[in-house]
Parts: structure tokens; sequence; C-alpha cells
């Protein structure tokens, strides 16, 4: 994984395009504020949203859950080593969620919600 900068929606996303109706996105924040932020912006745009604070709670979620995951989004508030451990912990087990970004997956650096919002609805299109 490549070091990024982090901004308050600046996040690593990996996409599964596997969704029949709302996707339903995977957050996994770092401080409860950014949690609850995310968790709205992504619900009143009409995601489904599992939304858990930190590493051990992710770990913790029932497979097939992660599995059904359409998305994974792991907060830029922690540190590189941080998110770099859970991103390599969800791609050693679920082998099978699509990585449309396997080096950082990818990375947004606005603080704009509707730019970051348009951000994850392009993922999830493509």
């Amino acid at each position: 994984m490549k070091p990024v900068h982090s901004t308050a929606f600046g996040l690593l996303l990996m996409g599964c395009p596997c969704w029949p109706m709302a996707a339903h996105i995977l957050q996994v924040a770092y401080y409860p504020t950014l949690q609850e932020t995310r968790t709205l912006m992504l619900k009143s745009a009409g995601y489904q949203v599992t939304s858990v604070l930190g590493n051990d709670n992710a770990m913790s979620l029932d497979g097939t859950l992660i599995a059904a995951a359409d998305l994974i989004v792991v907060g830029f508030s922690a540190s590189h080593s941080v998110r770099a451990a859970m991103v390599l912990w969800f791609k050693a087990r679920y082998p099978k969620i699509p990585e449309k970004f396997p080096e950082a997956d990818v990375s947004t650096f606005s603080e704009d919600p509707t730019l970051w919002l348009a951000e994850v609805a392009s993922i999830l299109k493509s």
C-alpha cells in the first residue's frame, strides 16, 4: 500500500460490483464522530450501511455480512499501519471480494461531502 494523506472524508475503498438493490456499504471508522457523519451521508444517499468502530469490531463481524458488502470503506483517520492491517485482513479472509484498486484501493482527498459521495457512486457503477 502506498501512504496517502488523510482528511475527514479521505478513504480507502474496495469494490464488489454485485448489488441487486441499494448497495450495501461496510464502513470501518476510527472516530465516533466520523463514523456517524459518514453513516448519515451514505444512508441519506440511499445506501444500506453497516458501520463499525475500529479493526477489532470489523474483524468480529459475521463473515456472510462482510462477503455480501458491495463496497468496503476503511476510514483514513487512523495511522497507515492500522488501515493497512484492516485492508490486508479483508483481502486475506475474503479473497472472493473483487478488488478494484489493489494498491491503496482508491483514495479521495476531498472534504466536500458531495464530491466524496460522487466518488462512492462512481466506484459502485464501474
